[in-house]
């Protein structure tokens, strides 16, 4: 038998051979651990990718909840709020400063009309998994240097959002008024003599037909009505005004004596003129009548007039009266006067040579819940009258007296008692309205400018 010619004895490798199988082990082991960083890193990043992703939709949802909050607040400014100014929800419901509901949108029982279900609790109000908490502040850029004042019929609103899971954030947002003209009415409106009205936000409105006989009013802006405007319409330079007929309707809320003379709101009745002649004071205690006034149980009518013709200095305040007020011949001077201002449930009538500004923290000189007669004459370079002009029935206003202000005709029917001294919105005479776009309870509100910032 043959034997085997290989060596049974396995040959050594060489050097070089040797070395390479020296570093196997560590190449392997490097490899290992360079994946494993590499996969480590990986899910790092995945983890913090998706950290990044929840943060940025908790901060998306904080956001949201937070524009909720502003949209809730603007909403109710231009409804349920509409007829308060910007200064007097700065006070709260409570009407008081500084106390803890100044600037909130919550009634309490307070402001009328107010639902509960459209109220913004002090404590928030929770939505989609979190609360909104809103407040009403002065706009930075007013200038007055009053927080508790509106010059610029602008407001911030803050809305600050906070989730369950801890995110946050904040909506802040300008909200302003679009002024409303001079002169406003519902129903169709009649213009006769030459009446002015002037000012950055001079013009003259229908929600009806609008005319006017003779040479015609003179106006800054524009006549406009949704139905039909006739006549003749100059502007101070003589040229023709601009007319539009068709025009959309303007929202003249309906105000009444209630919303200013009772509940909370009651505080800023200086004086009440009750029926029967008796008066009381902002806490319902009774007290003399105030200077000047002298009531008729026959026309239930409260009138202010001057003995002998001297002018009279009632005392200053806001008068909320039951049944009609007449205002006659001298109040006030040209050189100082009369801070008053006139509610009343019934119609109100103003003549003769009086001086007056409003006393009402809402600018209102009067509100009639009926008619409202103006005439009067001013003395040259004086004012008559400033402050706004309400009847929530129908407005004669006629005679050469001059006014800051709007003059608003709400167009409904006269309440029980009230006197009729007009059927229908009559404008003559050779007055003068100067109304400067100042803000007040009818200017329509919006969301000007805003801004978010989340994690606040």
């Amino acid at each position: 038998m043959d034997l085997p010619t290989e060596s049974l004895v396995k040959p050594r490798l060489s050097s070089e051979s040797s070395g390479r199988s020296g570093i196997a082990l560590p190449s392997a082991m490097f490899a290992l651990v360079a994946a494993g960083i590499l996969a480590a890193g990986m899910f790092a990043f995945a983890d913090l990718s998706a950290k990044a992703t929840l943060n940025q939709e908790r901060s998306t949802r904080a956001v949201h909840v937070a524009e909720a909050g502003l949209n809730h607040a603007v909403s109710v400014l231009r409804t349920s709020l509409r007829m308060h100014s910007f200064a007097r929800l700065f006070r709260g419901v409570d009407n008081f400063i500084p106390t803890a509901d100044d600037g909130t949108l919550t009634a309490g029982g307070g402001y009328a009309g107010f639902a509960a279900g459209e109220q913004i609790p002090v404590g928030g109000r929770a939505f989609d998994g979190g609360t909104y908490f809103v407040t009403v502040t002065d706009d930075p850029a007013d200038g007055d240097a009053n927080a508790m004042s509106d010059l610029n019929g602008r407001v911030l609103v803050r809305c600050r959002a906070v989730m369950a899971d801890g995110a946050t954030a904040e909506v802040s947002a300008i909200v302003g008024s679009i002024p409303q003209p001079g002169f406003a009415a519902d129903g169709n409106a009649a213009f006769a003599g030459g009446p002015d009205i002037l000012g950055p936000c001079g013009g003259a409105h229908a929600n009806g037909n609008i005319s006017s006989i003779g040479g015609g009013p003179t106006i800054s802006t524009q006549v406009s009505a949704t139905g039909t405007v006739t006549g003749n319409w100059d502007k101070p330079d003589a040229s023709p005004a601009p007319k539009v007929p068709g025009a959309d309707p303007i929202d003249i809320p309906d105000l009444t004596p209630a919303d200013y003379c009772t509940g909370t709101n009651a505080t800023q009745a200086d004086f009440r003129l009750l029926a029967g002649g008796v008066a009381q004071n902002a806490a319902g205690v009774g007290i003399a009548v105030p200077l000047g006034w002298v009531y008729n149980a026959g026309t239930l009518t409260w009138t202010l007039t001057g003995v002998g013709g001297l002018p009279i200095t009632p005392p200053a305040g806001t008068y909320c009266v039951t049944g009609n007020a007449y205002v006659q011949g001298s109040v006030g001077t040209a050189a100082a006067p009369r801070q008053m201002s006139v509610i009343a449930t019934g119609s109100i009538r103003i003549e003769g040579t009086p001086y007056m500004r409003a006393d009402h923290d809402d600018g209102i000189l009067a509100l009639a819940g009926g008619d409202l007669y103006l005439a009067g004459n001013a003395a040259a370079g004086a004012t008559s009258y400033s402050g706004l002009l309400y009847a929530r029935a129908q407005c004669l206003a006629t005679g050469n007296f001059v006014a800051i202000g709007q003059l608003i005709c709400a167009n409904n029917a006269q309440p029980v008692g009230a006197t009729e001294w007009t059927a229908v919105h009559d404008i003559s005479g050779n007055f003068t309205l100067t109304f400067d776009c100042s803000a007040n309870v009818f200017n329509r509100r919006r969301v000007l400018y805003w801004y978010p910032r989340i994690g606040a």
